[in-house]
């Protein structure tokens, strides 16, 4: 069986690479779109041999946008030479922050503490060596007591958008979410009204990005399939849609969720098939790799 998933793989990566016309392989995703990716190991860049090392990696891997995770026992001034690295070779950096307990009843402090220290260091930062924006990652059903808790952790999590989005709108930094494509599909009833979660977010976060995470294209409910539901929202909401992909390790049974192991060529098939399905559509705003170091070891 897994032999024959190789082989199919083989085959959807020569349909897609092959089966372009002279015009679409000239104008190849990652050179015709926004590409991003999370950088979560910051411990990575403190050293200059390592900064240059990562921006020279992104750069040819035609990174426009880099969500780097903010640990605060890094000196500032080793975040002010990497982004001002990062700006010279075109690349804006976003501050990325962010986990299930966001969005419990001690969230709002852990939420205080990095926007406090993120006022700190822009206050500290030349503008070449500026965050462009925050990126979020919270997702509440990672949450241990979730099933217990829902309720509770949907509201908070709506409390903490608008708590962003009030903050982003008076720094003039960019606001982007992450969000699983299943989103919609998740009720809230509460002081903000009753609908879906997913359009609740969109009417007011403007820049998401989508979890599509599937290894094909199209085959198996792929990554045009399951981000499909959320486009729509966001054509709708006028978002501005970023539909990213896994390529970590990931447990024994989620092969189909990640493109690790299948190798950069095989997922550069299926995202350039991506890209053709959704380049002409107005919420399309860019293909997402997570995260930089397992895509960095793909072979």
């Amino acid at each position: 069986m897994r032999r024959l998933s190789i082989i199919l793989k083989f085959s959807l990566a020569m349909t897609a690479w092959f089966g372009l016309t002279g015009a679409e392989a000239a104008s190849r995703f990652d050179q015709s779109t926004t590409i991003s990716t999370w950088l979560w190991d910051t411990a990575t860049i403190v050293e200059e041999e390592q900064q240059e090392t990562v921006i020279s990696n992104l750069v040819s891997h035609h990174v426009d946008v880099l969500q780097l995770q903010i640990q605060t026992d890094i000196q500032l001034e080793v975040y002010q030479r990497f982004i001002r690295k990062a700006h010279a070779a075109g690349i804006a950096v976003h501050a990325l922050d962010g986990s299930p307990y966001w969005a419990d009843r001690n969230g709002p402090k852990l939420q205080q503490a990095f926007l406090s220290w993120l006022t700190t260091y822009q206050n500290q930062a030349a503008p070449e060596e500026k965050f462009k924006g925050i990126h979020l990652d919270v997702e509440p059903y990672g949450h241990d007591k979730y099933e217990q808790k829902k309720n509770m952790l949907w509201t908070n999590y709506q409390t903490m958008m608008l708590t962003f989005k009030d903050y982003t709108d008076r720094h003039d930094l960019v606001f982007e979410i992450d969000i699983p494509f299943w989103l919609y599909g998740i009720p809230y009833n509460n002081q903000y009204g009753k609908g879906n979660v997913a359009e609740w977010v969109c009417g007011h976060v403007k820049h998401i990005t989508i979890m599509a995470y599937r290894d094909t294209a199209f085959l198996n409910d792929g990554v045009a399939g399951v981000a499909a539901a959320e486009m729509k929202l966001f054509r709708k909401y006028g978002v501005q849609g970023v539909i990213a992909v896994e390529t970590g390790k990931l447990p024994e049974g989620n092969d189909f969720v990640t493109f690790y192991g299948d190798g950069k060529e095989y997922m550069y098939g299926q995202l350039e098939q991506v890209y053709q399905k959704y380049k002409k559509d107005p919420a399309f705003h860019g293909i997402a790799i997570h995260h930089y170091e397992s895509w960095m070891e793909m072979k």
